[in-house]
C-alpha cells in the first residue's frame, strides 16, 4: 500500500474535495491548549461552520502524535498516544480503533481535517473543555511522570517511541504493575535498545520494582548479544536508579545527563 505522507495532505485533499475545501476564508478563531500549551493556529485556515471544529492534525502533532494520508484508499490517518483514527476525506465519516463514530463528521478546508471538538472526550484519558472562542484539551501526555519521560527522551536524543503504561509493560514486558502506584515506560523500536520507565512505588515494594526493570534491562541485553555491537553496549550499561519512592531504568547514550534529569524531576 502505497501511503503518501501527511505533507501532501493540503494538496491531495484541495483536489480531490474541489470547491467545498475552500470554503473557509480568513484564519481560525479562537485558542487551542494541549496540556497546558497554546498550539500555534496562525497559519491554520478558518474552520467550516456549523459546529466546534478542531484542526486534528495540529492536535496530533502537539500531543506526540502524527498525521499521514492514504492515498489508494482517500483517507486520512491520525494517531494519538494509541488512538487509531481514520477519516473519510469524501464522506468526513470518522472512524476511532476501528469503530465508526455516529452523529460525527469531519469537515475540510484548504487541505486541513477538522473534527468536531467532542471527538476528543470519546478518547480514553482525553478531555475537552470548550469555553467561549477557547478550547482546553488535557491527554494522558499531560500526566507528571509521561512528561518528564518524554522529556528526557528529548533531552538525551533517544530512540525510544512505543509507549506503554503499568498495565501494558505488566502485559507486554513483565513488569508486575502491583509495584507502582504510577508508572510508564517507552520502549524501543527494532534495532535499538534505547528504553525508559519512570515509575512511582507503591509502598513495601521497592525491592520488587528494582528486580523488575533490571530484568528488563537484561532481557534487552539478551536480545542482542551475537547480534548487534552499539545496542548491545547500550544494554549492558543501562541503569535502575531511585530517588525517593520513584525508580527509573534507563537504557541511552546518555544515561548520566538522563539521571540527573530525572533526579531534578521528581525532586522539584
Amino acid at each position: 500500500m502505497k501511503r503518501i505522507l501527511s505533507a501532501t495532505l493540503a494538496l491531495a485533499l484541495g483536489l480531490s474535495l474541489g470547491g467545498s475545501a475552500l470554503a473557509a476564508s480568513g484564519g481560525y478563531a479562537g485558542s487551542i491548549t494541549v496540556n497546558g500549551t497554546a498550539l500555534d493556529t496562525a497559519s491554520l485556515p478558518a474552520a467550516p461552520a456549523g459546529a466546534v471544529y478542531l484542526p486534528l492534525r495540529a492536535v496530533a502533532e502537539a500531543d506526540y502524535g502524527f498525521a499521514d494520508w492514504y492515498a489508494d484508499e482517500n483517507r486520512s490517518y491520525f494517531a494519538l498516544d494509541g488512538n487509531r483514527i481514520y477519516v473519510d476525506c469524501a464522506t468526513g465519516a470518522i472512524e476511532v480503533n476501528g469503530e465508526t463514530v455516529s452523529g460525527m463528521t469531519a469537515a475540510f478546508a484548504q487541505g486541513t481535517t477538522y473534527v468536531p471538538v467532542g471527538l476528543m472526550n470519546q478518547l480514553e484519558g482525553y478531555t475537552a473543555a470548550v469555553k467561549g472562542s477557547d478550547i482546553t484539551i488535557t491527554t494522558p501526555n499531560g500526566e507528571s511522570l509521561t512528561r518528564l519521560a518524554r522529556s528526557i527522551i528529548d533531552q538525551v536524543g533517544m530512540g525510544a517511541t512505543m509507549k506503554q503504561d503499568a498495565a501494558g509493560m505488566e502485559e507486554f514486558y513483565g513488569v508486575p504493575a502491583s509495584c507502582f502506584t504510577q508508572a510508564v515506560g517507552f520502549f524501543p523500536m527494532m534495532i535499538s535498545a534505547d528504553t525508559i520507565i519512570i515509575g512511582q512505588v507503591a509502598e513495601g515494594q521497592m525491592e520488587a520494582a528494582q528486580a523488575a526493570l533490571e530484568e528488563v534491562r537484561a532481557t534487552t541485553q539478551r536480545g542482542f548479544e551475537n547480534y548487534l555491537p552499539e545496542p548491545l553496549e547500550r544494554a549492558k550499561n543501562g541503569r535502575v536508579v531511585t530517588s525517593g519512592d520513584y525508580i527509573m531504568l534507563i537504557i541511552s547514550g546518555d544515561n548520566d545527563a538522563a539521571i540527573d534529569l530525572f533526579r531534578a524531576g521528581v525532586e522539584g
